[in-house]
């Protein structure tokens, strides 16, 4: 039953994330929407949704689909035993329209929703951290818990507010091996007696990671990119665009554009496939108006969304350097012990915070890195992008700053 359950949502995911691609591929191609889905899943496309025979016989809408694909297939239906290709347009026009609102209103909502979740997990936590060590008990377990739920709720709105079909598709889980080497790294710097060994074993383990998916996501860009200039050169061509796309260097053979890739790339690769395939050359400018559109406000959202990394930087040197001030006044306890006493604050929690720092850097390190990752890409899975930077920030500015604190406490 549960099983179930998450293997519908799932497919309720992935749906949503192919609605506008299908739509796209459907209005471009000069055949019945439900003859190009047919011809799209015999070439291995979109074959987790029904057989168009069974969309005809059936009475009752798909289960385990978006609303927006449920949309996107019911208007197909209707055109298809109207036999008039000319409504389609205005059967999709929703879907369109709910694009269209769907750009507006997603940077605005990926923005707010960082700077909550951030805020939340960054300064309302430390606060209450720090108010915890003082009056004792429960420092460590409240700091991870807040940690774990703010991993958890930014996952939750990244998957929800980021539009789907502009998520870069996660990485082979093969890029996320040399994330085992946490282990060794942890047990070395733990011989070595180095301080926060787990937090900087994150960093080390990491660092791999990291520098394969900075190129994996560099590479789908580059993808989408290209995808965008084929639509161009096949729109912008005299007479048969497939000769326009050859001298261009873009393709070598019709079959190129049947690689799989992302929902955005496959989208324009199929769309091109079927105007070579069946004519239909009118309707390439309305495919590059469309598809043109979503990629320049798919470039324009990653160049805002640049900033949360800095961002996140300053947050983590913040958090952790709360943290160190705390452990620095520990001294200041012995100078007036008994008064501290009587208004129920002790050393205790202090001590606690300074014996667990490791868990509560480590954890935040985590929490903070999948926020990144789930603001910027929409998915929590590029974790891996933010997190050698983020734990080697939050243990070397704590590092840092219990030094310095001393000092700028005063004797």
């Amino acid at each position: 039953m549960i099983l179930e359950f998450f293997r519908n949502e799932a497919r309720s995911l992935r749906s949503d994330a192919d609605a506008v691609p299908l739509a796209l591929v459907m209005l471009s191609s000069p055949q019945q929407p439900l003859t190009t889905l047919k011809e799209l899943q015999a070439r291995g496309f979109y074959t987790y949704l029904p057989k168009p025979e069974e969309l005809l016989t059936s009475a009752k809408p798909p289960k385990g689909l978006s609303d927006r694909m449920k949309r996107v297939l019911e208007a197909s239906i209707a055109v298809q035993r109207s036999g008039s290709r000319e409504s389609l347009e205005e059967k999709l026009k929703d879907v369109l329209s709910g694009l269209k609102a769907t750009l507006e209103m997603a940077d605005y909502n990926v923005t707010n929703m960082y700077s909550i979740v951030n805020t939340f997990m960054s300064t309302m936590s430390s606060m209450l951290v720090v108010t915890l060590a003082f009056l004792g008990g429960g420092v460590v377990s409240t700091a991870v818990i807040l940690a774990v739920f703010a991993a958890i709720i930014s996952s939750f709105l990244g998957l929800t507010i980021y539009p789907l079909e502009f998520s870069i598709p996660t990485p082979l889980w093969k890029s996320y091996l040399p994330l085992l080497l946490f282990a060794p790294a942890y047990l070395a710097l733990s011989y070595i007696h180095a301080p926060l060994p787990l937090t900087f074993s994150l960093a080390i383990a990491g660092a791999l990671p990291a520098v394969l998916h900075y190129y994996y996501i560099r590479d789908q860009i580059r993808e989408i990119l290209k995808a965008r200039e084929m639509v161009r050169a096949a729109a912008r061509a005299v007479g048969n665009p497939y000769h326009a796309l050859v001298k261009e260097g873009l393709i070598k053979d019709p079959a190129d554009l049947l690689k799989p890739g992302g929902s955005l790339v496959t989208a324009a690769r199929l769309a091109l496939y079927q105007i070579l395939l069946h004519g239909g050359y009118g309707f390439l400018e309305k495919l590059e108006d469309f598809y043109s559109r979503i990629i320049d406000f798919l470039i324009q959202l990653r160049s805002k969304t640049r900033v949360f990394m800095a961002y996140a930087i300053v947050e983590a040197a913040l958090v952790s350097s709360i943290y160190a001030f705390t452990v620095a006044i520990k001294p200041l306890f012995s100078e007036g012990g008994e008064y501290l006493a009587k208004a129920g604050i002790t050393t205790a929690g202090i001590l606690e915070l300074e014996a667990g720092i490791d868990y509560i850097l480590a954890t935040t390190a985590i929490a903070l890195s999948i926020s990144t990752s789930s603001a910027r890409e929409g998915k929590p899975t590029f974790f891996t992008m933010y997190l050698p930077l983020l734990a080697a920030v939050l243990g070397l500015s704590y590092i840092a700053t219990l030094a310095a604190a001393p000092s700028l406490l005063g004797p």
